[in-house]
């Protein structure tokens, strides 16, 4: 590894792994509310501090809403409409009434090359063939491998978006579409995004102390009942029985994780993540488990975290040295020579508690 100083490295004799979930105290005083739902496909857990206000019902029509323009799993939504445009340089017109998709779009944009495409939103096809998505898996060799990358590519050339105005005024938003084979997916920054609506909403009621957590994505604002920073439970990367590593004390930040060792299978001895390299085609199978991110918006934290778990360790410990101004911290579990290993940035080491 390089510049190795930058990192604090530790070696674990025991399995030790990330993933962000709220540590909650069974006892709720008065002045602090948690509201719980389902979205998404997972579940939520808000507690917010000195408002008597039970805000559920807004979540849940924010959420839902999210989930028309944004989730491939809703019939008729607005990227599943997109992604049924098959015709070559073909144009979809439509009025971006909640903005949801664009900022999405632009934000996935900047992220993909940042990452030199660690990142990509149009990764979808091969998640299918893959085995991970709606379809069922497809029989993959090089050759398949090879056709599926030619529907793969977030350039402006493939895929992309005009938002037009008059007189400064929002008129439509266009999406382009060069290669008729591209789908987008924002499942791996999309929960984030919506930590962070979820956020906005609080704030805008004037909430200063809040956990937001969704599908294990985390923003925390302020601090909890104790007047203490949140305390954010780590995984074990075990693909059994959910077990703590460490707990992660936060405060005005946002932490998400994305790991390989839930999410897979195995076929004549071959593990598969379901995280999949949209440069090379195939799940990754680096020694990297897992990667849990910090970082200022929750939508950030969770697409960087994904592209961490494509880039490995080594190409992530080299990202984050050559783009500090991005102001992310990680924690990242790799396996070595059958032990594990745990790399994380200074910025953790004051928050983070071994159990």
């Amino acid at each position: 590894m390089k510049k190795l100083h930058y990192f604090i490295l530790f070696l674990f004799f025991a399995i030790t792994a990330c993933d962000s979930a709220n540590d909650q105290q069974a006892s709720s005083p008065s002045n602090s509310r948690t509201i719980q739902g389902e979205a998404q496909g997972t579940t939520y857990t808000i507690t917010y501090l000195n408002a008597d206000t039970d805000y559920k019902q807004e979540v849940d029509s924010i959420l839902n809403r999210f989930d028309q323009d944004i989730s491939l799993w809703v019939p008729g939504s607005l990227i599943n409409n997109i992604n049924g445009v098959d015709r070559k340089d073909s144009i979809f017109v439509f009025f971006d009434e909640t903005k949801y998709f664009s900022v999405l779009f632009d934000f996935s944009r900047d992220i993909w090359r940042k990452t030199n495409g660690s990142f990509d939103p149009t990764v979808y096809p091969l998640v299918e063939a893959w085995g991970f998505g709606l379809k069922n898996r497809e029989d993959m060799n090089q050759a398949k491998v090879d056709s599926l990358l030619l529907c793969i590519g977030f350039d402006p050339t493939s895929i992309d978006m005009i938002e037009e105005e008059e007189e400064y005024r929002y008129v439509q938003t266009q999406i382009y579409k060069g290669n008729p084979q591209v789908r987008l997916d924002f499942n791996a920054i999309a929960q984030g995004y919506a930590v962070d609506l979820l956020g906005d909403l609080l704030k805008e009621k004037g909430i200063e102390h809040f956990m937001i957590e969704l599908g294990g994505e985390v923003l925390c604002k302020g601090h909890n009942d104790k007047g203490a920073p949140w305390r954010i439970a780590i995984d074990k990367p075990t693909d059994g029985a959910r077990e703590f590593q460490a707990i992660a004390n936060v405060t005005d930040r946002a932490i998400a994780t994305s790991g390989s060792y839930r999410k897979f299978y195995e076929e004549e001895g071959i593990r598969y993540s379901h995280t999949i390299d949209p440069r090379t085609g195939y799940p990754v199978s680096h020694s990297l488990l897992s990667a849990t991110v910090m970082a200022r918006d929750c939508g950030t934290a969770d697409a960087y975290a994904t592209a961490f778990m494509v880039m490995g360790v080594e190409q992530t410990i080299e990202f984050l040295e050559t783009n500090p101004e991005l102001g992310l911290d990680v924690y990242l579990i790799f396996d070595q020579a059958g032990q594990y290993q745990t790399v994380f940035t200074q910025g953790m080491i004051d928050i983070i508690e071994e159990l």
